[in-house]
Formats: C-alpha cells, sequence, structure tokens
C-alpha cells in the first residue's frame, strides 16, 4: 500500500483530532512531506517531532524531550502517533504512544527492510538504557502497519544488509525450510519475503502476546547481538550484528549437540551468500558480561534460542558461566572470528545420547484420569512396563463394565453394575495399580476381585483396606493374598466422610483416595498424621487431578496434611504428553558418571514434581559434573549432559524418605567414592519387590563393596575400585537388575544376569539400550 494512503487508513481509526509524526533526520527530507499531505487531505491536524538518526537517539533524553512535546502542543488520548522511520523510531515512537496519557492511538509506517519485516509487527517497543539495549519498554501494538516497498529503495547497502540478517533469522525460526530455501536460492520478490516474514513474527506473537514463552523465538541471534551493539556503542548495525549471532548461535547449537553439522554449515553459507562479515574483535570476557545484562536473563541463566534443524529451533536455558566458557574456547580456537569457521566435532557435547523412558508415576495416574473422564489414552502396549500394562489392562475392564467412567451415572449409586459379571483385575507386581484403582473400584461400586502375584501379596495394603471399610466398602483378602471387593446388599461402595492415617505405609494409600473421592457425592477429607513419606507422589497425584478439572484443597505442615476434597465433581479429559522418568533416568546418568565417555539423556522434565529428580543433586554431591538445559516451551523436553567422574566424594548423610527408588542406584555410587556415606529413613525399602535395603546390600558386597545393613539404613565405606563379580538373578528387582548392569562399568569380575527381563517392570528396553551405548560389554545376561 503507498504512503499517500496513509491519511485514509488512519480515519478508520481516528475520525478527528491531531496526529503527531515522529521521523528522524534521514527520513525526514524524503517522506514527511508526503505523509503529512496525506493525513491533512482527510481533515486531521498533523504535526511533526524530528530526532536524530542512529541509536543513540533510542534514549531517556529524547524520550521525555517527545512526551514534552506532545504536552507542549496538546495532544489527547483520542490523538495518534505515526512511526515513520526505522527500527529505532519505530521503538522509541511505540514507546511514547504506550506511555503517553497511558496509551494513545499508534500507527506504523516502516521506511527500512529491517523494521518492515521486524521491529514493526508485535507490539514490542522500548528505549535502551546505558546498561543494555531494550531494557526500558511496553507492549502496545500499532493499529496498521502501512507496508510501501517503494520506501526500502532509500536505503544503502548496509542499511539494507541489517533487513535481511533479520530476514535470515526469520527463515532459522520459521518452523520449515521454505523461506531458507527461498533465500539460498536468490531467486525472491521482496513483497513476497517480507510477507512471509510478518507471517512467522504474527505466529509467534498471537502465541505469547507478552513475550512470556514461545515468543522468545523472535530472539534467534539476538543475544549475542545486543552485546556486539553495546560494546561497539551501536557502531555495528543491529542486523549485522544479528548475522553475527546468527553464526554464533549455529555454531553453538552445533557445538552443544542441538543440531546438526549441516545445518550449522548451511546457516553460516547463507550469511556468508549474503557478504556479511562474520569476525568478532571483542574479549570473550567481555562478550559474556555484556549477555549478562540481556533481558531474557532468568538468575545464573539465559533464554538461548537453538537451531535444531533448518527452520526449527528451541529455547534453551544455558548457563552464563556455560556460555562464558565456550566464547573463551572459541576465542581460544579462532580469535579473530570466534570459531564461526569451525568445523571439528561438537565441543561441549556428548557424542551418544539416549531418551529416558516414559514415566511411571504418571503414566499411571493419567491413564486412570482419562478413564474417569470417559476417555482412552490410546497407549501402545507394546511400548510399556509391566507395571504400567497392569493398569492400562484394568482401566479397559472397568472401561467395559458400561457407563462407569460417564458423568451421568459416575459414583456408587447407580445402579448400572446390576447383572454384570465381577471384574476380573490382574494387578501383576504392580502396587500403584492395586492402590490406585482399589479406591476407584470401590467409590464406583463394582464387584472385583484383584488379583495379585509375587511380593505384592507381601506388600502393605491394611491401612487402606481399614479406611475403605470404614467408609461403607465390603472387601475380603483370601488365603491366596488376592482381594475381592463385594457389592452386595448392605453394601453400596464407597461413601463421603472423614479419612485419616497415621504414618501411612504408603503415599498411594492417599492417591486412591484423592482419585475416588471428588466422584462421590458429598464431600470428603484426609487427614494424614505423623510420618508421611514419599509425599511428592501425591504432589504429582494433585498435578494430574488439576490438569483433568479437578480440585483439592490441602495443607500441611511438619506432622499433618489434610486434604479437602468437593464431591461431585467430574473428569475432563486433557490430553498430556507423558514425561519422562527420573526414576530410570536415574541408571542412565550413572552410565554416564562412571563410564567413559558423557552420555547425554533427554526428554526430561525440567523443573519436575517427581521426587526422582533429586538424583541430580546427588550426582553433583558425588562430584559428577553435570549441564542441565531446560526447555523455556516444553518442560518435558529438558537435556541433562553427564561426564564421567574418576574422583567421587562421599556424602555424609543421604536421607532416602522422599527418593527411595533410588537408593540401589546411589548406594553403587557410593560404594566407590571417597569417604563414608549413610543411607538413611529407608526401611520401606523392606516392602518392594525384594526387600530391597537387604537386596541392595548383598549384591554390593558380591561385586566387592564395603558396606552394611541396618534396619533402615545402608552404611558404605567407599572403595578405589569393586573387585568381585556377580551371577543371581537380583532378586527378581528390577532396580536391581538395573542397577547390577550399571556395576559392571566399574568392577573387574563378570556380572552375569538371569531372569534380566524383570526389569521391564519399569523399562521394558534397559538391555537394548545398553547394548546401543556400547555398555553391555562386561554383563551376561543368561
Amino acid at each position: 500500500m503507498k504512503l499517500s494512503r496513509l491519511g485514509e487508513l488512519i480515519c478508520k481509526y481516528q475520525a478527528r483530532g491531531t496526529v503527531l509524526i515522529i521521523t528522524d533526520t534521514n527520513v525526514a527530507p524524503l517522506y514527511l512531506n508526503e505523509a503529512i499531505s496525506s493525513i491533512e487531505s482527510c481533515g486531521l491536524a498533523c504535526d511533526s517531532y524530528t530526532i536524530p538518526s542512529g541509536e543513540e537517539s533510542k534514549s531517556f533524553e529524547t524520550y521525555i524531550k517527545i512526551i514534552e512535546y506532545a504536552s507542549l502542543i496538546s495532544l489527547t488520548r483520542t490523538d495518534g502517533i505515526v512511526a515513520l522511520g526505522g527500527g529505532m523510531v519505530g521503538d522509541i515512537a511505540g514507546f511514547v504512544a504506550a506511555t503517553y496519557m497511558r496509551g494513545i492511538n499508534f500507527y506504523q509506517v516502516p521506511t527500512t527492510l529491517l523494521a518492515a519485516v521486524d521491529s514493526s509487527v508485535g507490539g514490542k517497543s522500548a528505549i535502551n538504557t546505558c546498561f543494555g539495549k531494550n531494557l526500558v519498554g511496553a507492549f502496545h501494538k500499532a493499529k496498521f502497519v502501512l507496508q510501501d516497498t517503494a520506501l526500502l529503495a532509500s536505503e544503502d547497502d548496509y542499511v539494507l544488509m541489517d533487513g535481511y540478517a533479520e530476514i535470515i533469522k526469520t527463515a532459522c525460526i520459521s518452523r520449515s525450510d521454505d523461506l531458507f530455501e527461498k533465500l539460498e536460492s536468490g531467486n525472491f520478490d521482496i513483497q513476497e519475503i517480507i510477507d512471509d516474514c510478518v507471517a512467522v513474527k504474527t505466529y509467534y506473537v498471537e502465541k505469547d502476546e507478552n513475550d512470556s514463552g514461545i515468543r522468545h523465538m523472535l530472539n534467534y541471534g539476538h543475544t549475542l547481538a545486543h552485546a556486539l551493539e553495546k560494546l561497539s556503542s551501536y557502531e555495528i548495525g543491529h542486523g549485522h550484528a544479528v548475522a553475527k549471532g546468527i553464526a554464533f548461535t549455529a555454531s553453538l547449537s552445533y557445538d552443544l549437540g542441538w543440531c546438526s553439522i549441516e545445518c550449522r554449515d548451511r546457516i553460516h553459507a547463507l550469511l556468508e551468500k549474503f557478504g556479511y562479515d562474520l569476525s568478532i574483535d571483542f574479549p570473550a570476557c567481555d562478550i559474556a558480561n555484556a549477555m549478562a545484562g540481556d533481558k531474557k536473563r532468568a538468575g545464573d541463566a539465559i533464554k538461548f534460542i537453538v537451531s535444531s534443524d533448518i527452520g526449527q529451533s528451541k529455547i534453551k536455558l544455558i548457563t552464563l558461566a556455560q556460555i562464558g566458557e565456550i566464547l573463551a574456547t572459541y576465542s581460544e580456537i579462532c580469535p579473530e572470528s570466534a570459531a564461526i569457521s569451525h568445523r571439528g566435532a561438537p565441543l561441549f557435547a556428548p557424542t551418544r545420547s539416549v531418551s529416558a523412558p516414559p514415566s511411571k508415576s504418571y503414566l499411571h495416574r493419567e491413564i486412570i484420569a482419562a478413564m474417569l473422564s470417559g476417555s482412552d489414552l490410546c497407549l501402545d502396549a507394546k511400548e510399556l512396563s509391566d507395571d504400567i500394562i497392569a493398569t492400562y489392562e484394568a482401566v479397559k475392564q472397568i472401561s467395559t463394565h458400561a457407563c462407569c467412567t460417564k458423568p451421568e451415572c459416575t459414583g456408587p449409586n447407580s445402579d448400572f453394575t446390576e447383572g454384570f459379571p465381577r471384574l476380573s483385575i490382574d494387578c501383576k507386581e504392580s502396587g500403584s495399580t492395586l492402590r490406585f484403582l482399589l479406591p476407584v473400584v470401590t467409590a464406583l461400586g463394582l464387584d472385583a476381585e484383584f488379583t495379585l502375584s509375587g511380593s505384592l501379596k507381601g506388600r502393605p495394603i491394611e491401612q487402606l483396606i481399614i479406611q475403605l471399610e470404614n467408609h461403607g466398602s465390603k472387601i475380603i483378602k483370601d488365603d491366596a493374598g488376592n482381594i475381592s471387593v463385594t457389592y452386595a446388599s448392605g453394601y453400596r461402595g464407597l461413601s463421603s466422610g472423614e479419612f485419616t492415617f497415621t504414618n501411612p505405609e504408603s503415599s498411594q494409600f492417599i492417591s486412591g483416595l484423592l482419585f475416588a473421592l471428588p466422584i462421590l457425592d458429598g464431600d470428603s477429607t484426609i487427614d494424614v498424621y505423623g510420618k508421611f513419606e514419599s509425599s511428592d507422589y501425591v504432589m504429582i497425584t494433585l498435578d494430574v487431578l488439576e490438569k483433568y478439572g479437578v480440585k483439592i484443597e490441602y495443607t500441611h505442615d511438619e506432622t499433618h496434611w489434610s486434604f479437602k476434597i468437593r464431591g461431585n465433581q467430574r473428569y475432563k479429559y486433557k490430553l498430556i504428553p507423558p514425561e519422562g522418568d527420573w526414576s530410570n533416568a536415574a541408571f542412565l546418568l550413572a552410565l554416564g558418571a562412571l563410564g567413559k565417555a558423557p552420555l547425554r539423556v533427554q526428554n526430561l522434565p525440567i523443573p519436575s514434581k517427581q521426587g526422582d529428580a533429586k538424583i541430580l543433586d546427588l550426582l553433583k554431591a558425588f562430584g559428577v559434573t553435570l549441564n542441565c538445559y531446560e526447555d523455556i516451551v516444553d518442560s518435558l523436553s529438558g537435556t541433562v549432559d553427564v561426564f564421567p567422574c574418576r574422583k567421587l566424594t562421599a556424602i555424609p548423610n543421604i536421607d532416602a524418605s522422599e527418593f527411595p527408588d533410588l537408593v540401589p542406584i546411589i548406594s553403587l555410587v557410593a560404594s566407590i567414592s571417597n569417604g563414608t556415606t549413610v543411607i538413611y529413613n529407608a526401611e520401606r525399602l523392606r516392602y518392594k519387590e525384594s526387600d530391597r535395603l537387604a537386596s541392595t546390600c548383598h549384591v554390593l558386597k558380591a561385586l566387592g563393596a564395603n558396606i552394611t545393613e541396618t534396619e533402615d539404613k545402608l552404611i558404605i565405606v567407599g572403595t578405589k575400585a569393586l573387585h568381585g563379580a556377580y551371577e543371581g538373578d537380583g532378586y527378581g528387582d528390577h532396580r536391581i537388575i538395573m542397577m547390577l548392569a550399571v556395576s559392571s562399568l566399574v568392577t573387574a569380575g563378570t556380572v552375569k544376569i538371569h531372569e534380566a527381563s524383570a526389569a521391564s517392570k519399569s523399562f521394558p528396553n534397559f538391555f537394548e539400550v545398553l547394548n546401543k551405548l556400547g555398555l553391555d560389554g562386561n554383563t551376561e545376561l543368561a
């Protein structure tokens, strides 16, 4: 659209009053008169304010002068401001429009390619301070952006290249390779390219108007660029700094293992094709210090946008220390170009990687919540652990008993169970399946038999049964250890009320009730007194319930937890990608710490409600080097790089009450750490798939560890190396079996495991992963 139609467009939003045009000394001689004529021809009053060209004008001083001038000419809330110029003019004019009288009409007329494809779109405005670029600003969308490519004809080549750098940046984050390939071909129409860039930016702006998440993608290449602009006192043009930032980001993305060498080299080649000088002439320490003032900083880290492929990007949280290390290394390799031309192997990323399996803790809960919403997660049973299969098959059995999960008949007072055969639920050895579904089945008023296998028959359940029977259920435990729920005359299923536990033997009792009680007619409470171990798992339950629309109120102190559960709530299905499992990731991280080469573990939730995420703190305390990369957009896609450690240091005391499943693997690490480690509050491990305190102690002794078992403790005196060997079935305990497999990296003898398939209880392809990583050489499976 032509500049001559500016007044016509403004009249759509402003029928009367005054329009103040803000422009700069470069643009005013070229286009100001035409803009004024267009506005006045439509019956609007027009005034103008011209500021010196250059980034230095984007300051508090200039901002105050414009505000004072707007006051002088009596600009009102119903009037408007036009930004006629490049990015600098658009930024400061937008900030004036956003703040003068708390916001007035704002219109954008970009006169540079840079402004046309980037700064004029999205509503962000800002000014600089002596501490950094764009540190003071606001969100204030323009009513329209008038794009007239004829206005770009006056740009010199250097300024035009500012714009093309932003176009290349947009191609790197455009979610496809189409725009990138257009630029590579060199055969494109500039208006089409502008439209493509505006579409990409509009997508991110509409997804995240307040720039709190995915919109950060638009800052690709800008973290370094802003630092270079500041260090050069803004003598380096914005786009030229962005080009250097893009090249640096591509190198960093490769060297941290986020993208392929082909992706990195294509980005570098495109920048070189457009003729950018990619050298960086400032000391690494100065650049790192300037980056520390970036507005995307979060504590001791920066939200850094990295490439994952051509057109694809991610937002990773990278510590300032890591960035400083990377910059210093680049400078050592190639001082003149900061290693932009580096063509070797990744400098900082492990060459081996593996994905964490899905979290059992979340999957159990999400399967049940989905069933109670009347839906099915539609999982592929071939990829599931034995425990998850038990829960998945059980809820399918429950769902087949008519409409038990439909909102209109959920609850124990419906009569749909009449005439249905008794439910048969095979829990296998899954305590979660039993303890979660027993309350649910009683709440639904179903006749059911729970078949228990192996060690599950001896694991605690009586406290839960007592509470269920105190509230209207009839539960029978037969001589074979199986459990039946009777739905007969006089027993109408679970009723609401007050449930009380003192020192519960399992947090799963509370989680099971939290699933069941919301579907009952009346309100309920659960009070937990005394020692409440593994409460983190209850927080996972509450997290899943909240995602499915079920509200639970709770309070707690050191000796008392109180839950208030409103009745007659309805589960609302929500598709939730499964989290990676920290319990099983602990064994993968130990492989990296005890092996000979670094290892990357992907698809981990960072941060996480899973208590076993504590493995990160524990390994660091043992002396292991870990680099953790949180994904800002997708919190489930975090990454941990773990590096071999040859000088492990014992942790004097470890309270295992909140992460009992970590005890086997941290006991192995402790056994070769310098000093004595005491793991306490671990008595509940005696009621797992094996007496896990005893089994951990026995197998580590066989391997040569100096370890002693007490009633609730393991006392481990570290040795330099393990010289023993092991042959056996790992007590049929999946976590003992996986710990034995990891131990093969640090023991002189052979580890021969019988019935290793027991690992499938939680990690079906664990030994396939070992084989893929080449870490199964000292392990024999019998």
